[in-house]
Formats: structure tokens, C-alpha cells, sequence
């Protein structure tokens, strides 16, 4: 069965369970200690009843023999100890009621002996009296027989106070052990409750993760697999908000591919119906340039040359803007071969030496007697990586001052993770890269200085270019530089490349 919930009713169910087990199980835990509270408190009250009763008891027979001994000593004492006797018997029997006063069996039994304790009261009060007028023969007589008819009335209180002893002990007698039940009952409840807590907490956490975190999860795979282009999981089923979020993300994907195609599109087209025309259209002005349809007066010429170097300009921009929308969208693979690195720097080198000439300056590859670097074969990309070199000594000669010098050299630095790799650093006398631009003049359309645009050219592609070259190499690359003091502009690619998919 399948629960379709929304997250605010995952969240309600997260407290509402909890909480109705919380109070069902303090509910049953308390009554199971409010019994043995219960039955302790019935143990107590038996305790009371019967030793309430007992009292009653005594002091009735020691009225009784106070009476006894006042008949024959006549002294106070006697009758104080019995006057002290009657109102503790009188207040025995209130205490008795009041203890039995949720019980009305023994309360009626307790009431039938408070009557029998009165009227033999009564008769022992007139025994006193006559005691006290002094008495003869007759009263000799009737005293002895006050005195029988009081004996059989104290036995019969007796007896209905042993009833009630009787009855208590009987009722109270398993009292102890049913509070001993009742307490392990209540350390049972408690291990039961931890337990049922602790499994209503698990069960919870399983529900929550089968409800909201595997649909994250989902989701988060989904998001790990669009910029490397795989096929994302099957929408999720429900109506709750993560799905919702599901069904927006992938047809927000849906978009992104149509956008990506739509964008592949106009590549395309930009290589077919722009470049070529633009490449005839140079052809056409350098045959001008150079006369072959006729001299052109002084004044056609300048313009000509300055058509031609503009149309240079924009036939390199369209080819940086290309590779950049190539190397974006992982349409750009290496074809990678084994081939020297000291014949990708001298093509390099001869790629700029025109450029370096118009600006005076003079470009040296360093070769060392000690250092076999330029020697090595490296598997590479020679003509991705040729044109990494050819814009790096451009950017160098293009802010090297008049008569400065642009240093190439190569190096085999430490290995990292058993990989060993080549480095090739450029080095010009420039005026520097301040520290806040050295990570951001490798991103797209960023410059130094916003006038390098237009005094020096260049739109801010081609370090961006490079630098997604060298990556798709395995390698890096960066700038050490000092602002004033030149810089050194560097990338490192292994010897053995990882082949790109």
C-alpha cells in the first residue's frame, strides 16, 4: 500500500505519532503505579482499621476493671482511669467509623458494637452511681448483676470488633503481593515503553527516508547527472512538493537540451554561413591588397588594409567564440598522438614571430644542456596544445614593453599521485597581473583593465580557452606574476593524457 502524503502531513505524523504514544504510555504507567499506590494505601488502612478496633476493645475491658477496682477501693483513681477509659473508647469508635466509613458491611458491624459499648456503658455508669451512694445487700445483688449482664455485652462488642479484624486481615492479606505485581508490572511497562519508543522511532526515521530523503536523493543524483549528460531517473509518482519539485527540475532539464540543441544549432550554422563567407571575403580583400585586380589609389589601399585587419579581428573572434562554445558543450575531442614538445614550441614560436617582430619584441625558447625536457614525447593533443602555447606568447608579446623579451622554457616537476607531468611556463616583462585578477582572467570575457578591449584587442577568450584545453588534458594552469614586475604564465599537462569521452 502506497501513502501518498505531502510533506506538513510527514511532518504531522512525525509529532502526532510520538506524541500519542508518549500519553498512552504515561496513562497505562500511571495507573499501573497508582494501584500500587492503591494497595499500599489499603495496607495502611487495614493497619488503621485493626488497630483501631483493637483499641476499642481494650478499652472497653479496662473500664470495665476500672469499675471493678472501684468497687472495692473506692478511691478516685479507679474512677478517673474509667471516666479516661469512656472517652477513649468513645473516640476509638469515632475514628472506627471514620476509617469505615468507604466500607458499610464493617461500618455496620463497628455501629452494632458502639451500641453494645454504650448500653454497657450505661450499666456500668449505674453501677458507679451506686458505688458512690453506698449500697446494702440489695444493691450487693444487683451490682453483681449489672456486673454479668456488662460482661456478656463487652464479649459481644468483641466479638463484632474481631469480626471486623477478621475481615480486614482477610481483605488486606494478598494486599503485598498484588503491589508487588503492580510494581513489576510498572518496570515492565517501563522496558516496554523504551523499547516501543525506540522501534516507533526507528520506524519513523525509515518512513521519513522512504518519503522525503530517497526522493532528495533523487533528485540530487538527477542534478549530479546533467552536466555530464547522462539520462536522468524516472520522474517521481505522488503529488507532495518534492515531486512537484521532481517534475519541474526535469522539465527544466527538457528546456536545457532543447536550448543545448538549439545552441549546437547555431554553431553550426555559425561555422558554415558565417566563417566561410568571412574567409572568402579575406581572400577577396588580400588579392585587393595586393594588386592583382590593379593598382588601387593610395588613398582605396589604407582602407583595404584596414578592411583586412578587421576582418582578421573578426574572423579570430568568431573562431575563439567556436572553440569556447565547443569546449562549453564537450564537442571539442582531442585527437591525441605522441609527438615532441620541442617541435608543438617551435611551431608555436613560428606562429608569432610576424606578431613579435611588429612589436619588437624578441621571443627565446630556453634550452638547457642539463634539462631533456624539450626532448620528450608526450601524448597529447599537438594542435590544441600548439594553440595554447600560440595564444599564451601572444598575450606575452602583446604586453611585453618595446625591445623586451618573452621566455619559454619547459620542466618536469614533482610528481603528484604517481602521474608525472610536464610544465611549460612562458615568461614576459609586461606590467603584471595584480593578485586580485590572477584566478578570474581565465573565466570568460574578463580583462585586467576594461581599455585592453579596444587598445590591445581581444574580447577576453582566448586564457578562457586555454584553460578548458589544458583541463580536458588532465592538466592546469596559472600565473605567478607581481603587478609591475612581469609575469610568468604556466600549464602542466601529464605525459600520458586520460582519453576524453
Amino acid at each position: 500500500m502506497r501513502f501518498d502524503l505531502k510533506i506538513g502531513q510527514i511532518g504531522l505524523i512525525l509529532v502526532v505519532v510520538p506524541l500519542i504514544f508518549e500519553l498512552l504510555f504515561v496513562s497505562v504507567l500511571t495507573y499501573s503505579v497508582r494501584q500500587a499506590e492503591h494497595e499500599i494505601k489499603r495496607q495502611e488502612l487495614a493497619k488503621d482499621i485493626v488497630y483501631c478496633a483493637s483499641a476499642c476493645g481494650n478499652y472497653a475491658t479496662q473500664a470495665v476493671v476500672n469499675v471493678g477496682g472501684y468497687s472495692v477501693s473506692r478511691t478516685d483513681y479507679f474512677k478517673n482511669l474509667f471516666e479516661e477509659n469512656e472517652i477513649r473508647l468513645v473516640n476509638g469508635f469515632d475514628n472506627l467509623e471514620r476509617l469505615l466509613a468507604k466500607e458499610p458491611a464493617a461500618l455496620s458491624t463497628a455501629q452494632e458494637a458502639r451500641a453494645a459499648a454504650k448500653d454497657g456503658l450505661k450499666l456500668l455508669h449505674e453501677l458507679v452511681e451506686s458505688i458512690d451512694r453506698g449500697y446494702g445487700s440489695r444493691d450487693v445483688m444487683l451490682n453483681h448483676g449489672r456486673l454479668a449482664i456488662v460482661k456478656r455485652i463487652i464479649d459481644r462488642l468483641h466479638l463484632k470488633l474481631k469480626t471486623i479484624t477478621k475481615d480486614q486481615l482477610a481483605t488486606s492479606a494478598d494486599s503485598p503481593a498484588r503491589e508487588a505485581e503492580y510494581r513489576r508490572l510498572t518496570e515492565i511497562y517501563l522496558v516496554v515503553g523504551v523499547v516501543a519508543n525506540i522501534l516507533i522511532a526507528l520506524a519513523l526515521a525509515f518512513f521519513f527516508a522512504r518519503s522525503i530523503v530517497g526522493k532528495i536523493n533523487c533528485i540530487s543524483q538527477n542534478a549530479e547527472k546533467v552536466p555530464r549528460g547522462l539520462p536522468l531517473s524516472k520522474p517521481l509518482v505522488g503529488s507532495d512538493e518534492i515531486t512537484h519539485l521532481d517534475h519541474v527540475f526535469h522539465s527544466m532539464v527538457e528546456e536545457l537540451d532543447s536550448s543545448r540543441k538549439m545552441q549546437q544549432y547555431l554553431i553550426a550554422m555559425v561555422s558554415h554561413d558565417l566563417r566561410s563567407p568571412l574567409t572568402s571575403l579575406q581572400g577577396i580583400l588580400a588579392l585587393l591588397s595586393n594588386g592583382a585586380m590593379g593598382e588601387l589609389p593610395e588613398r582605396a589601399q589604407k582602407k583595404v588594409e584596414m578592411a583586412e585587419g578587421d576582418l582578421v579581428r573578426l574572423i579570430k573572434l568568431t573562431n575563439d567564440l567556436l572553440d569556447t562554445e565547443r569546449l562549453a558543450s564537450g564537442l571539442l575531442e582531442l585527437e591525441c598522438m605522441r609527438c615532441l614538445l620541442s617541435d608543438i614550441i617551435e611551431e608555436a614560436l613560428g606562429s608569432v614571430a610576424t606578431f613579435a617582430q611588429q612589436h619588437q619584441v624578441t621571443v627565446v625558447a630556453d634550452q638547457s644542456s642539463d634539462n631533456d625536457t624539450m626532448d620528450r614525447m608526450i601524448y597529447m593533443d599537438p594542435e590544441r596544445i600548439g594553440q595554447v602555447m600560440t595564444n599564451l606568447l601572444t598575450n606575452a608579446i602583446k604586453y611585453s614593453p618595446v625591445g623586451g623579451t618573452v621566455h619559454v622554457s619547459a620542466s618536469m616537476p614533482p610528481r603528484r599521485s604517481q602521474v608525472e607531468f610536464v610544465k611549460v611556463s612562458i615568461v614576459d616583462q609586461g606590467r603584471g597581473v595584480p593578485r586580485e585578477f590572477q584566478e578570474s582572467i581565465f573565466e570568460k570575457f574578463q580583462q585586467v583593465q576594461e581599455s585592453d578591449s579596444r587598445v590591445l584587442g581581444g574580447k577576453g577568450l582566448g586564457l578562457a580557452i586555454c584553460k578548458s584545453i589544458v583541463e580536458q588534458h588532465g592538466g592546469r594552469i596559472g600565473v605567478f606574476s607581481e603587478h609591475g614586475d612581469g609575469s610568468i604564465f604556466w600549464f602542466e599537462i601529464p605525459l600520458k593524457v586520460r582519453e576524453t569521452k
